[in-house]
């Protein structure tokens, strides 16, 4: 009975230090990216160049093509394909023409060799900027593909912040080349 008393106390004393490695150990967090550029042009004017869902390969320079089952449709699953071939299976959440919104997020389960991540939700809003031009607001969020705790600099969040920064900036700016 002695014995097991002493064994309880040991594993009472012990169990806070291994605490704090357990709750460590944990895998990617949740990122956060908004990227905003001014255009000298209405919101209605950038709206007309991305309103299609599908619009994305005629104004991302990086997008070769893209097909969509439901269009504008709420829930229409569309596939991007990048320069390389890799290919994107998006869906979209909410089109509102009236506020100039569209929102999508990264089909679930693909592993992308362009970005290092498993999930990527994006809104694209579009506003008056009050001196008759409007400001393209890129918000978007995603969790990196290394499940790990230390994952190497291809694989980190650094990294693909650094590459959607990219995939981002370039889209945006061909919008304001576009509407301008």
């Amino acid at each position: 009975m002695k014995k097991i008393i002493k064994l309880c106390l040991l594993a009472a004393f012990f169990a806070p230090a291994l605490t704090p490695t357990i709750t460590m150990a944990h895998g990617p967090s949740r990122v956060l990216l908004i990227e905003e550029i001014e255009i000298n042009a209405s919101p209605e004017k950038v709206w007309a160049v991305i309103n299609d869902y599908c619009s994305i390969k005629d104004w991302h320079p990086t997008v070769t093509d893209c097909t969509s089952d439901k269009g504008n449709e709420p829930e229409s699953v569309r596939v991007i394909t990048l320069e390389g071939g890799e290919q994107i299976r998006e869906i979209l959440a909410k089109y509102k023409p009236e506020s100039f919104t569209i929102q999508h997020y990264m089909e679930d389960g693909q592993k992308l060799k362009a970005y290092p991540i498993t999930t990527h939700g994006l809104t694209i809003t579009i506003t008056d900027n009050g001196k008759g031009g409007s400001i393209l607001k890129w918000k978007g969020a995603f969790y990196r593909s290394f499940q790990g705790p230390v994952p190497p600099h291809e694989l980190s969040d650094e990294y693909a912040t650094e590459k959607l920064t990219i995939f981002y900036q370039t889209g945006m700016e061909n919008i304001k080349k576009l509407s301008e």
